[in-house]
């Protein structure tokens, strides 16, 4: 225990001298004082790793022909507190979701949050020495059900879990980087989804994950948000980075969807 206290204090101590002298530690770019800070855009196709190895195209999907089809996308009313008992079995809490209709039939996902997790406990020697620290790690899911005769069927889950040491780890959604559209025009809904998530001991950025869904396929971009410390004239900027993985290869409506997500979701407000 008096090893977890002294990492917290190094940790609250090494926050106060990083606000005090102006100075970033992190793996994430390097900041400059300019208001306006464009972001650093990369056009690499590779994918960022995730432990929840989900960034196969259409590895979790399934297709089901659901019932009550709609010929376009028709948003229905969502009430987590009215769900359909079958769509209560989940991981975590439920943090939001959307109900709607389309080509597919009659469709829910369901967006849980578990927290921080701990996987091990640390250990300590005798003199209250961390001699081997704790593992920790977040989870954040999103389950796909849609309605066929009078049974409920998962037909996707997509997730993101982000595994940590002694640090503090996050996974969780971005409410406004969450929608579901039909861009396209084809009757088909695209469910967009923006994760929150990292594992830090200082004040570096948080890691995005956007993902565009739309039946079997699946497009991911990855970046780090803009962070901004200080008042506006002088405040101290680390620039938000991207990298648009497959959505190079994107539709263009697609990739200008994404585009409008990531200016709603690349600032991190302290």
């Amino acid at each position: 225990m008096c090893g977890i206290k002294n990492l917290n204090q190094m940790k609250k101590l090494t926050l106060l001298i990083l606000l005090a002298t102006g100075v970033f530690i992190g793996s994430c770019g390097d900041g400059k004082r300019k208001k306006n800070a464009k972001d650093i855009i990369s056009t690499e196709a590779d994918l960022p790793a995730n432990q929840a190895e989900l960034a196969l195209i259409g590895g979790l999907y399934k297709e089901v022909k659901g019932d009550n089809i709609s010929l376009k996308l028709e948003m229905l009313p969502f009430d987590k507190n009215k769900l359909p008992k079958a769509l209560q079995k989940y991981d975590g809490k439920l943090v939001n979701g959307a109900h709607w209709k389309d080509k597919n039939g009659e469709q829910w996902v369901i967006l849980t949050e578990t927290g921080e997790i701990e996987e091990k406990k640390g250990k300590t020697d005798t003199s209250g020495h961390m001699v081997e620290p704790p593992s920790t790690r977040a989870e954040a899911y999103a389950y796909f059900w849609v309605k066929k005769q009078d049974a409920y069927i998962t037909y996707r889950q997509d997730m993101w879990i982000e595994k940590c040491g002694p640090f503090d780890v996050l996974a969780s959604f971005h409410k406004n980087g969450f929608t579901v559209t039909d861009v396209d025009k084809n009757g088909w809904a695209e469910v967009t989804l923006t994760y929150i998530h990292y594992c830090r001991s200082d004040v570096s950025p948080y890691d995005l994950t956007l993902r565009m869904i739309e039946r079997e396929k699946l497009f991911e971009m990855h970046g780090t948000a803009e962070l901004k410390m200080g008042q506006a004239k002088d405040a101290f900027v680390i620039k938000a980075t991207r990298k648009d993985g497959n959505f190079t290869k994107a539709p263009a409506a697609f990739k200008t969807h994404i585009d409008q997500i990531w200016e709603k979701v690349k600032v991190e407000k302290l």
